[in-house]
C-alpha cells in the first residue's frame, strides 16, 4: 500500500495533531479498514489502498459520514427549544428532516438525545425558568445519555465525560468541560460544520489544503477554538501565512479534528490494587509551568494534553489502544503530571511505540476561551537516563506545595524546572542545576516557620549514585569540585547521616528519631545568606572552637595542641580551586546554592577521587595554610632516607585572628608550628594579600597528603629522596 505524506497535518499545532488522527479514523470507518498511519519528521503519513492525495480528497468527500456528536446535557446544544440558540436549533432541524443516507448515525443520536431530554423532563430534572438542566442533576442527565445513546454515539461521550464515584463528572480538558469552549458548543459547531460541507461547492478545496497545507482556499469566519491558537488572531496568523482576508476557519479540519478526539475516551480505572477511583484521561496531566518558557505572566494553566508520536505504521484498533491506555509510569504509578511524563520517557516507562510527546498546555488567555498553547516535545531516548535517583525529591515537594508560601512555591517550580531539563537529556550539568535549586528551595523553606511545620528536612538517598553521575561534571565546574568538597566533609559517628558535616552548622536542623534530621527549632548556627565566603570563616571559628582532642594514644601527636577544624571524611579540594576561590574567580553564590542542596544527600559510603593535576601558581600566603587543612598525619622524608610522621594542628584562635584581620599574626604562627614540628628552613612569611576571611575558608577543606607536601616545598627546604641518597 502506498504512503501519503500529508504536510498539512503536523504534531503542531493540536488542530494539526487530532486531524491526522481524525483522517485515520475517518479513512478506516469509510474507505479501507487495513488503513494505517504514523509520523515522519513532523508531518503524519497514511498508508491505506488510496495512491494519490488528490484520489484521497476524492474518496473522502464522497464517502465521508459525519460521526454521531451530540450534547444533551449543555445548555448551548440546541435542545432546550427555548430559542436562546437559534443555530443551534437550526442545526437539529436540518438533521431531523435530513433524508441522506451518510447521515443515519448523525440522525439516531439526534433522536436518541430527544429523547433523554423529554425522559429527563418528565422526571423533574428540567432547570428553573427556561433551563435544560439543573445542575444538581448534570450526573444523573449524563447517565440517561449513556443508556439511550445507539453505540455510534458513546464515543463522543466518553471522549468529553467521565462519570466518576458515586456523585461526580470529570470533564476532558481536551473537549473543555463536556464539549464546550466558554459559549462555544463543540457539537453544534460540528453540526453546523457538516452542514457547510455537504452544501458548498468549496468543500473539496478546504479537504485539499487540510491535507496539503496549500490555503489558498478561502476560508470562513467564525470561531476558531483552542485547538490552533496561532490561527485564533485572525488575518495572516496561521503557522502556514494564510495570506487570505475573508477568513480563517477551515470547516475539514474542524471536522477531523473532533473526530480525532474521540480516541481520546476517558474511563474511570482502578490501577495496581489502590483503593483509588478516578477517571482516566488519557495523556492529560495537571497544568504545570515545568519546561514551558512562553507561559504568560500570571495565567492560570488548566491541564496539559501530551500528544504521543509513533514511528511505525499503526492500524486504527492498535492505535485506540495505545492512546487508550496512556501508558506512562513514574515511581511504579501512572504520571499526573508533565513533570512525571518527562521523567517516564527518561526511564523508558512508556509505551514502547511511543517515540516523542509533544505538550499542549490550555490556557485562559481570552477569558472564557482556553487555547492550547504548544509547549514543547518530550523525546523518548534510546537508552535510559539517571532520573530515578532524584524520585526521592517528589514526597517532600509535593509536601512544600501543599503548604507553601508564595516564596516557597516559586522555589519548587525552579526546582521542577530544574528536574525537567535533566529528564529530557540527561546531561550531568542540568543533574548540577537541580542541586542549585534544590538548595535555594530548602533554604527558604527552612527560613518559612509555616511551612516547617508540615516538611521535615530533606534527606536524598543514592549518595553513591549520584556522585557517579556528577563525577562526569567535576572537571569543568571548579564551583562544583568547591561545593562538593565542602558538602561531602563529615566527621565519623555522627548521630544522623546527613548531620556530620557542615549541616547541622548552615542548617536549623538536629537529629531525630531513626536516624533522620528534624527541625531543631532554633536559628541555624552559620547563614549561607551573609555570602559564601563570610559563612565558612565562620563555619572554620566554629570549628576552631576547643573540643576534647584525641585520645593520648593517638600516634603521632601533634607537635602543637591545637584545632581539628577540617574533616577526616569527604571529597578532597584541589588547591587551584582553593586559590581560586581566595582570588575571587569563582561564582560564590552558586557555589552557597550548591552547597545547600547537596548537604540534603546521604554520602555516606562515597568516595570522591578527582583525577590529579599539574599544580599551578599559588600566592605564597596559602602554601602556609594548606599543610594544615587535614586531620590526617604527614609522612615528611627526612635525613637519611628515614621518614618521619607529623601532624599538624592550626591554633584555635586562628579563624577568629583571620576575621579580624590579622592575618600576618596567623602566618608567623604557622611558621613558628611549621619549625616545631621539626621542618628545617622555614621561609618567613610574606606580606599578606588576600583576605582574613579567604583565608579562614581554606582551612574548612581536606588537602591531600600530595598537596600539603607540595605546599610545604614552596615555603620550606625538605629533604627528598634523591638528597638522602646522597
Amino acid at each position: 500500500m502506498p504512503d501519503l505524506v500529508l504536510p498539512g497535518c503536523r504534531t503542531t499545532p493540536l488542530a494539526g495533531y487530532l486531524s491526522a488522527l481524525g483522517i485515520l479514523r475517518a479513512v478506516t470507518r469509510c474507505v479501507d479498514d487495513e488503513a494505517a498511519g504514523y509520523w515522519r519528521r513532523g508531518a503524519f503519513v497514511l498508508r491505506s489502498t488510496v495512491p494519490t492525495v488528490e484520489a484521497l480528497v476524492a474518496v473522502l468527500d464522497e464517502r465521508f459520514e459525519p460521526e454521531a456528536i451530540v450534547s444533551p446535557w449543555n445548555a448551548g446544544s440546541g435542545f432546550a427549544g427555548n430559542g436562546k440558540n437559534t443555530t443551534a436549533e437550526a442545526a437539529l432541524d436540518w438533521v431531523r428532516a435530513s433524508h441522506e443516507p451518510s447521515l443515519t448515525a448523525l440522525r439516531d443520536a439526534v433522536e436518541a438525545a430527544d429523547r433523554v431530554v423529554a425522559r429527563g423532563r418528565q422526571r423533574g430534572w428540567g432547570g428553573k425558568n427556561d433551563a435544560l438542566w439543573d445542575p444538581a442533576r448534570k450526573r444523573d442527565v449524563l447517565q440517561l445519555c449513556r443508556n439511550e445513546f445507539p453505540d455510534a454515539a458513546l464515543a463522543w461521550l466518553d471522549a468529553a465525560t467521565a462519570l466518576t464515584g458515586d456523585t461526580d463528572v470529570a470533564f476532558s480538558r481536551l473537549l473543555g468541560t463536556g464539549g464546550n469552549f466558554g459559549r462555544q458548543d463543540l457539537s453544534v459547531t460540528y453540526l453546523a460544520r457538516v452542514r457547510t460541507i455537504t452544501g458548498d461547492r468549496r468543500s473539496r478545496r478546504w479537504l485539499t489544503a487540510l491535507l496539503t497545507g496549500d490555503e489558498s482556499a478561502p476560508y470562513l469566519r467564525d470561531a476558531v477554538g483552542q485547538f490552533d491558537p496561532g490561527r485564533a488572531g485572525g488575518i495572516q496568523s496561521s503557522p502556514l501565512e494564510k495570506a487570505d482576508d475573508k477568513g480563517f476557519v477551515n470547516p475539514w479540519a474542524f471536522l477531523m479534528t473532533v473526530e480525532g478526539t474521540l480516541l481520546f475516551a476517558s474511563a474511570v480505572v482502578r490501577r495496581h490494587g489502590a483503593d483509588y477511583a478516578g477517571a482516566a484521561l488519557p495523556f492529560q496531566v495537571q497544568g504545570s509551568a515545568s519546561g514551558f518558557a512562553t507561559a504568560a505572566p500570571g495565567e492560570s494553566a488548566l491541564g496539559e494534553f501530551l500528544a504521543p508520536e509513533w514511528a511505525e505504521p499503526t492500524r486504527l484498533p492498535e492505535l485506540a489502544a495505545l492512546l487508550g491506555e496512556g501508558k506512562a509510569l513514574w515511581r511504579a504509578k501512572p504520571a499526573r503530571s508533565a513533570l512525571d511524563f518527562v521523567r517516564a520517557a527518561a526511564n523508558l516507562a512508556v509505551d514502547r511505540r511511543i517515540t516523542a510527546m509533544h505538550r499542549h498546555a490550555f490556557v485562559d488567555r481570552h477569558g472564557q476561551n482556553p487555547l492550547a498553547v504548544p509547549a514543547g516535545a518530550i523525546v523518548v531516548p534510546r537508552t535510559r537516563r539517571p532520573v530515578e535517583l532524584l524520585a526521592g525529591l517528589d514526597p517532600w515537594l509535593d509536601a512544600l506545595r501543599s503548604s507553601a508560601s508564595n516564596a516557597v512555591a516559586a522555589r519548587v517550580r525552579g526546582v521542577e524546572q530544574t528536574l525537567f531539563a535533566h529528564a529530557k537529556t540527561g546531561d550531568p550539568a542540568d543533574l548540577v542545576a537541580v542541586f542549585a535549586a534544590l538548595g535555594r528551595c530548602h533554604e527558604t523553606a527552612a527560613r518559612a516557620g509555616r511551612t516547617r511545620q508540615f516538611v521535615s528536612p530533606l534527606v536524598l538517598p543514592h549518595g553513591r549514585a549520584l556522585a557517579d553521575e556528577l563525577r562526569h561534571a567535576l572537571p569543568d565546574d571548579p564551583e562544583l569540585r568547591v561545593a562538593l568538597a565542602l558538602a561531602t566533609a563529615r566527621d565519623p559517628g555522627a548521630d544522623c547521616p546527613t548531620l556530620g558535616g557542615l549541616r547541622a552548622l548552615l542548617s536549623p536542623v538536629a537529629a531525630g528519631p531513626r536516624r533522620r534530621p528534624v527541625w531543631s527549632g532554633r536559628p541555624s548556627t552559620v547563614s549561607l545568606g551573609q555570602g559564601l565566603v563570610p559563612a565558612l570563616a565562620s563555619l572554620a571559628r566554629r570549628r576552631s572552637m576547643p573540643r576534647p582532642d584525641e585520645p593520648d594514644n593517638a600516634v603521632p601527636f601533634p607537635a602543637v595542641r591545637g584545632a581539628r577544624i577540617s574533616f577526616d571524611q569527604g571529597m578532597f579540594a584541589r588547591p587551584s580551586d582553593v586559590q581560586a576561590l581566595l582570588a575571587g574567580h569563582l561564582d560564590e553564590l552558586r557555589i552557597a546554592d550548591l552547597l545547600a542542596g547537596l548537604v540534603t544527600v546521604d554520602w555516606a559510603g562515597t568516595d570522591f577521587r578527582l583525577p590529579p593535576v599539574e599544580p599551578g601558581l599559588l600566592v605564597s600566603t596559602v602554601n602556609y595554610l594548606l599543610p594544615f587543612a587535614s586531620t590526617a598525619a604527614l609522612e615528611l622524608p627526612g635525613k637519611d632516607g628515614v621518614t618521619t610522621w607529623v601532624r599538624l594542628r592550626p591554633g584555635n584562635a586562628w579563624p577568629a585572628r583571620l576575621i579580624a584581620g590579622r592575618v600576618a599574626d596567623v602566618l608567623d604562627d604557622a611558621a613558628r608550628r611549621l619549625t616545631i614540628t621539626g621542618i628545617p628552613q622555614v621561609l618567613p612569611p610574606p606580606d599578606a594579600r588576600v583576605s582574613g576571611d579567604r583565608l579562614a575558608a581554606v582551612l574548612l577543606f581536606r588537602i591531600t597528603e600530595r598537596d600539603r607536601i607540595r605546599a610545604l616545598h614552596r615555603i620550606a627546604v625538605l629533604p627528598t629522596p634523591e638528597r638522602s641518597a646522597q
